[in-house]
């Protein structure tokens, strides 16, 4: 073998080594890559597994602590089995959106990620447990001027102007409830106000467009047109199945049903009863037509909604009407509720908001009341009756039970104006309300009591509400609800404004 050749082999005995060196090397840099990265076939896989346990919170294993990366604690995330999670439910109560986690390829385990995975599996906690946002107002008191309000040129009638304010509000509660004061007794009586009431069937359909879905009507106007006033407002509301109404019953076998709402999951029962009727009869033959506050008739409905029902709620038409305190009718009625279970109590007739409290005794069970909401619509012709309430409630059902999570009340006034054809009628929340609206409210030309004004109707609700109502330093200008929180254990409030 000459020199030339000599060196020949050794140069291509050297790249051959170069070759082997360089390929081994990228053999176990790939093979250390593909442990710490899923692979990109992997990454977009959407076969997921299911929980098998609704029931199950996710390990706190799962949780990286400080410092630590995600894949630092538990290993590579080519190792974990993908699980979705709820995002939220949708508007069918029995329909769910399940969606996949994060993908983990774009995980870096630095902390800008790690809030989306502890998010997600905060939400896979929460499985069980369901929530409702009940709404609810006081009386719709249809006077001669609300339904002239509403009379238009080539006669037909339309009430959505009178709830346009807060239709938003309304609409947005999983259930909406509303004290129908007036029957909607029918054409062939004339429209009329107090003291014998007839209202247009359109004061309904507004109430439907403003977004109430629960329709009390057992109050002492309930027969101001008798029964065939009542056989023409079922009529009404059978154009309208998807309206629950309560109080009143077509049949025997209507009256012994527990009216029942189940909305996400949680079973509501919903029972109302009217102190009295005015001195119209019950028509002999038809017993059942309304539900009188009868303690005996109460009892029954009350233990067998509660065998029924996740939550029951009881509506009192009670009370002493312009009276700011609960009256010792009231007291004993709400004694008696408790003392039978009852979760909720919204009450309405007196025409003016009344405190709002919570009745616990034995620590083991709590009933809020809701003495009266007030007005939330009428023609009333002294300021205080002008101010009313919208009860705020969240109902919570999780492995503790059915409960009330979380309440308040947003104060609001009712707004009229003598003159405009349709008196410029609008319901306010307090805190939108303003004192260039209060010069020209018409209350203020037909009150003995004096006219109203901002400051006028801001202190009472202060003082009826008391704690329930709180306002900034400046509260003429400035004032604002809070949600009052679920420690609270108010009594009743001793009042001067009258």
């Amino acid at each position: 073998m000459n020199t030339f050749q000599r060196k020949y082999l050794n140069k291509n005995l050297f790249i051959l080594i170069i070759f082997v060196f360089i390929t081994t090397l990228s053999l176990i840099m790939g093979g250390c890559s593909y442990d710490t990265k899923p692979s990109p076939d992997n990454s977009d896989n959407n076969d997921f597994h299911e929980i098998s346990d609704a029931n199950e919170e996710p390990s706190s294993s799962t949780q990286a602590p400080p410092g630590e990366s995600f894949e630092e604690q538990i290993g590579s995330p080519s190792d974990l089995t993908p699980t979705p999670f709820i995002q939220k439910e949708s508007d069918n109560d029995n329909d769910i959106t399940v969606i996949p986690p994060t993908d983990s390829s774009n995980s870096s385990g630095d902390s800008d990620s790690m809030p989306a995975m502890s998010d997600e599996l905060q939400v896979a906690t929460d499985l069980t447990k369901s929530q409702v946002t009940l709404l609810a107002v006081g009386d719709n008191l249809i006077h001669t001027e609300v339904i002239l309000s509403g009379k238009k040129k080539d006669g037909t009638y339309n009430y959505d102007h009178i709830y346009a304010n807060l239709k938003k509000d309304i609409s947005a509660a999983d259930i909406a409830v509303i004290n129908q004061e007036t029957i909607l007794g029918g054409k062939e009586f004339k429209y009329s106000g107090y003291p014998n009431f007839n209202s247009p069937a359109e004061i309904g359909e507004a109430v439907i467009n403003a977004g109430f879905d629960v329709v009390l009507q057992a109050t002492n106007h309930t027969l101001d047109k008798g029964s065939i006033g009542v056989e023409n407002n079922f009529a009404f509301w059978k154009l309208h199945p998807e309206i629950t109404v309560l109080g009143i019953n077509e049949t025997k076998e209507k009256r012994d049903e527990i009216p029942i709402i189940e909305k996400n999951g949680i079973k509501i029962a919903m029972l109302n009863y009217t102190y009295g009727l005015n001195g119209h009869p019950i028509p002999k033959d038809r017993p059942y037509l309304v539900n009188k506050l009868d303690k005996n008739a109460m009892k029954k409905d009350i233990e067998r909604a509660k065998d029924l029902a996740d939550f029951v709620i009881v509506f009192p038409h009670w009370g002493i009407e312009y009276v700011y305190e609960a009256n010792s009718a009231q007291k004993d009625l709400t004694e008696f509720f408790y003392e039978l279970g009852v979760d909720l109590i919204i009450g309405t007739h007196p025409h003016v908001l009344e405190p709002v409290e919570w009745i616990e005794t034995d620590g083991e069970h709590r009933m809020l009341v809701y003495y009266s909401l007030g007005n939330f619509v009428s023609y009333q012709r002294e300021a205080p009756r002008m101010l009313g309430g919208i009860a705020n409630i969240t109902l919570t059902k999780d492995k503790n039970g059915t409960y009330i999570s979380d309440a308040g009340i947003t104060p609001v006034v009712t707004h009229y104006e003598n003159g405009p054809s349709d008196y410029n009628y609008g319901i306010y929340k307090l805190t939108d309300y303003t004192e260039n609206l209060a010069l020209v409210h018409g209350v203020s030309e037909l009150g003995k009591q004096g006219p109203l004004t901002y400051q006028g109707t801001f202190d009472l609700a202060s003082q009826i509400l008391g704690s329930w109502f709180t306002a900034s330093a400046d509260k003429y200008t400035n004032p604002y609800l809070i949600i009052n929180k679920i420690n609270h254990s108010d009594a009743s409030l001793p009042i001067d404004y009258k």
